[in-house]
This record gives C-alpha cells, sequence and structure tokens, in this order.
C-alpha cells in the first residue's frame, strides 16, 4: 500500500480552555462547496498538488503533498490468496470472524500507513504504490494534502473530555490496483473522462485508506482539548483553524483519529462486493500511535431486514472495546460510521424536527456513487432525502419542518420507510440507485468530488466564475463531506 506527503517539525503551542458550547453537530468551511466553480483558468490543472497556498519557511520546513497521479496503464494480477480472506478460512465475512478480517486488513496496510502517520520525511507514495485521484488541487491544503471534511462540537461527544469545537480534515490513497480505475476512468490527462460503468469498476483485491485528522478550531486552544485524543499522533496542516473560507491559513496542529480501509472483496462479501472497515484512536492501547489505532467496526452489507429497534445487525460488526468517543457517532440503528462520517444530522419527517438523527452509515452513504451524464451530477444525495434539481440538489427544511430552501435540516422520507430504504438496500457496484446513472462502485470520490471537480473547471459558466472571483459568504452551512446542511453557530459562522 502506498500514500503520499510529507511532515516534519512542530511547533510550541499555547493552551487555553474553551468552554463548551454548542451541540450542533457540524459545521462546514466553505459556504460554496455544493456548487463547486472553476478558478476561471484558462488551463485547468487536475493534477494540481494543493490550492496555491504555501507555508512561508519560517513556520514550516518539512516536505509538501505531492500528488501522485502517475496511475498504472494495465490491470494488475490477482491478488493470491489475500490475507484478510485467508483469516476467515475463505468464508464469507459475518458477524463471528469480522474481527479476524478486520485484523489481517490492517496488517496488510500497517507498514506503509505507520510511515504515512507516524514518519512523514520518509514518506514517499511513488515508492509505496498508493496513488491520489484528480482534480481536488483547489481544496487540497499544501503540507498533507488534506481537504477539508466537517465540524463538530462538545455536545456530540458528551462525557469524553472534549473542551472545544474541532474541524476535521481527509486524505484518500488508491493501491496500484483501484489506482488502475482511476486510470481507466480518467486516462491520462484526466479531461475527458470515459464515464461508463466498466471503467469505474474496481479490479478485484483493490485496497483503498482514507486518513481523517482533528483539529482544534480554536485560535486560542490549538492543543489539548479533547482527553481522548491524548498522545494521539499529531499532523501539521496549512489551513485556518476557525473554518472561514476567506482568512489566512497557518500551520496548526492536528490529530490523525480515524484509518478507514475498504477492500474489493466479491468472495467474502457477494452481496455488495465490498468490505469497509473503520480504524479509530484508542490512547489506552499500549504501544506507539499506530498500535493505538484499533477497529471501531466493519460493514458488508446495509442490513436491509434490521428496520426496528431491537432487531440484529447481521453485517455489521462493532468492536465492544472501541473507546467511548467513537461509538457516539454510529448509524442508523448501530451501523458503522467513524466519528468523521456525518451519520447523524437534524432532519425533518412529516412536519418535525428531529436533531442529531442516525440516518447514514459507511455503506449506505457510498452505495449512492453514481453519475449521471446527461444532468452532470449524483441523481440522488448521499443520506436520505428528496432529490431536487436546483442546489443543494435535495430538499432543505427549516426548524418548523416545513420545507425552506434557507432551511437547516434535511427533509427527510421516514426512518425504515420504503424511500427510506433506498439508502439501505444491498446493491453491486454496478448497479446504480437510480435508472439512468452510471454505478461508481461504492467510490464516492468519484462522483462527489472529482466528477463535479472536473465538469465545473472544463464547462465554467458566467455565473459560476463570477461566484468564485468574488465568493459570498453564505449564510447556509454545509458538511464539506458529506453536504448535508448544518446549523449557523460555532466558530465557523
Amino acid at each position: 500500500m502506498t500514500f503520499t506527503h510529507a511532515l516534519r517539525g512542530t511547533s510550541a503551542f499555547g493552551l487555553a480552555v474553551l468552554t463548551a458550547c454548542c451541540a450542533y453537530a457540524q459545521t462546514t468551511h466553505r459556504p460554496a462547496m455544493l456548487a463547486e466553480t472553476s478558478d476561471g483558468s484558462t488551463s485547468p490543472s487536475p493534477f494540481a498538488d494543493n490550492n496555491g497556498q504555501l507555508p512561508p519557511k519560517s513556520s514550516y520546513s518539512g516536505p509538501l503533498f505531492k500528488l501522485n497521479g502517475t496511475w498504472p496503464q494495465k490491470a494488475l494480477p490477482p491478488l493470491k490468496n489475500p490475507p484478510w480472506q485467508v483469516a476467515i478460512k475463505g468464508q464469507q465475512i459475518n458477524t463471528r470472524n469480522a474481527q479476524a478480517y478486520a485484523n489481517a486488513l490492517r496488517d496488510y496496510v500497517a507498514p506503509n500507513a505507520k510511515t504515512l502517520i507516524t514518519n512523514y520525511d520518509a514518506w514517499d507514495a511513488s515508492k509505496a504504490g498508493w496513488y491520489n485521484e484528480p482534480w481536488l488541487g483547489s481544496i487540497r491544503e499544501a503540507i498533507r494534502g488534506t481537504y477539508a471534511a466537517g465540524e463538530f462540537g462538545p455536545g456530540i461527544f458528551p462525557g469524553t473530555g472534549l473542551r472545544a469545537n474541532f474541524t476535521t480534515h481527509v486524505l484518500t490513497y488508491y493501491d496500484a490496483r483501484a489506482a488502475y480505475s482511476l486510470y481507466k476512468l480518467w486516462g491520462t490527462s484526466a479531461m475527458e473522462p470515459a464515464i461508463k460503468t466498466a471503467n469505474a469498476q474496481f479490479a478485484e483485491g483493490s485496497v483503498i485508506v482514507k486518513a481523517a485528522v482533528f483539529a482544534s478550531a480554536d485560535p486560542k486552544q490549538p492543543t489539548d482539548w479533547w482527553d481522548a485524543m491524548k498522545g494521539a499522533q499529531p499532523w501539521q496542516l496549512y489551513i485556518d483553524p476557525t473554518g472561514a473560507s476567506l482568512a489566512t491559513p497557518q500551520v496548526w496542529p492536528s490529530y490523525v483519529a480515524q484509518f478507514d480501509i475498504i477492500v474489493k472483496d466479491t468472495k467474502s462479501s457477494p452481496k455488495t462486493g465490498w468490505v469497509f472497515m473503520t480504524l479509530v484512536y484508542d490512547s489506552s492501547v499500549p504501544g506507539d500511535t499506530w498500535d493505538k489505532m484499533i477497529p471501531l467496526g466493519a460493514q458488508w452489507g446495509n442490513d436491509p431486514q434490521a428496520t426496528k429497534p431491537g432487531q440484529p445487525l447481521i453485517e455489521n460488526w462493532i468492536n465492544q472495546k472501541a473507546p467511548k468517543y467513537a461509538t457516539q457517532t454510529l448509524g442508523w440503528m448501530g451501523r458503522l460510521s467513524g466519528p468523521n462520517d456525518g451519520a447523524r444530522n437534524n432532519i425533518a419527517v412529516n412536519g418535525k424536527v428531529i436533531q442529531n438523527a442516525p440516518n447514514s452509515s459507511c455503506m449506505s452513504c457510498h452505495s449512492t456513487a453514481q453519475w449521471n451524464v446527461a444532468k452532470h451530477r449524483m441523481d440522488s444525495f448521499l443520506l436520505p432525502s428528496f432529490s431536487q434539481a436546483a442546489p443543494p440538489g435535495f430538499q432543505l427544511c427549516g426548524d418548523d419542518g416545513k420545507p425552506n430552501p434557507n432551511g437547516q435540516n434535511i427533509c427527510s422520507p421516514a426512518p425504515a420507510s420504503a424511500a427510506w430504504m433506498k439508502w439501505f438496500t444491498n446493491r453491486l457496484g454496478t448497479q446504480p440507485m437510480d435508472k439512468g446513472s452510471v454505478a461508481m462502485d461504492f467510490d464516492e470520490v468519484f462522483s462527489f468530488k472529482s466528477l463535479p471537480k472536473w465538469w465545473a473547471a472544463t464547462h465554467p459558466t458566467p455565473k459560476a466564475a463570477a461566484v468564485e472571483a468574488k465568493p459570498a459568504v453564505s449564510a447556509q452551512r454545509f458538511n464539506q463531506y458529506t453536504g448535508a446542511p448544518l446549523p449557523n453557530e460555532g466558530p465557523g459562522k
């Protein structure tokens, strides 16, 4: 496995105590995220390393992120006896053997993941054989290549010693087997993607990883803001810690808190073809910072049969020894979802607002990965909702539970209803959620990030160019990672 970038040097940071405030679920950083537009350049650069903002050498002298877009142009041979399959003796994954599967998958990525996380000076994505997606340079910070995801407050993690709101930032890598699909879809230039179902499908044994790091959103309290992160691996990012889109970034500390690993494995998981696994940081585990990254759980299906409280999940396994903070953000009825993943949101159902409702999971979100070539967008949103052509692509509701284009809640079908279960149906990666769309084989980066960025950059409109040239500070806020609407409160306001 591989990854890219490097980091070095840590500055001394002052400490302060921020009074725990808002119980909001998440907040975003770039209000225009759902309508990302071209920067007006006549030469779009799909392989840009970063957003153009570089840290001064007086603040940071270590390596910077270098995008690895030299994807393999030939399919790799099949992987013989994958260790995760060996761990469960070639059987299908289930709740009894899922922990052995998860541990084997973790061990498989460990050599490169440990270097990426703990020894950035030695990290070389090209040598490691891991690759990046195109078209995200405009939202990547320069040091680690992460882009903004969400923001959370103390109210979401009660009893965990969280003393500040924090932002999350993510970074994805594809191994060589997975990266061949990047080549199939994007070609060598990434300017004219061949958007076909076959090109978006990943080879058996493909592995994709995502690191999620958490950073204090309080400028006065950059470190020591959460007991759960005590001893976690620090990363330096070049960001505006408050989340304000127009503020000047600075070198800022963050902690590696979550590491997702997904693998294409139709033998172990024939209903969906994938197994999703999430590692989370646990300060109580002995060893180094990588040893402390333990499985939160694994998911290989959407458990469509579990629709009522008390019904067991048979396609999700949750580690009962996972740290408390990591279990407070599980998805609908306890389905797998990590603390970065935004599986709890404010929704409006039949005129009633439900705050912090579990309405998603890892696989239900990723099963929406599709692209409508004629409309140049995703037909359905990542979370249960009512689709619409106008931005943000789904219907918003106000605090009275009624549809309102300026609302802060997702107008949602009722949990367990037929409309809701559209998101919790098992389907293969060749099957789109909506007819007329091209299935993207569970790759939400394809459909929710890279393709929208490509389309906006190569087909700019005068209105879009004007918005990008002079971005407005919108009253409406959205999670960068899921696109969910968020309350207008907190440090990023």
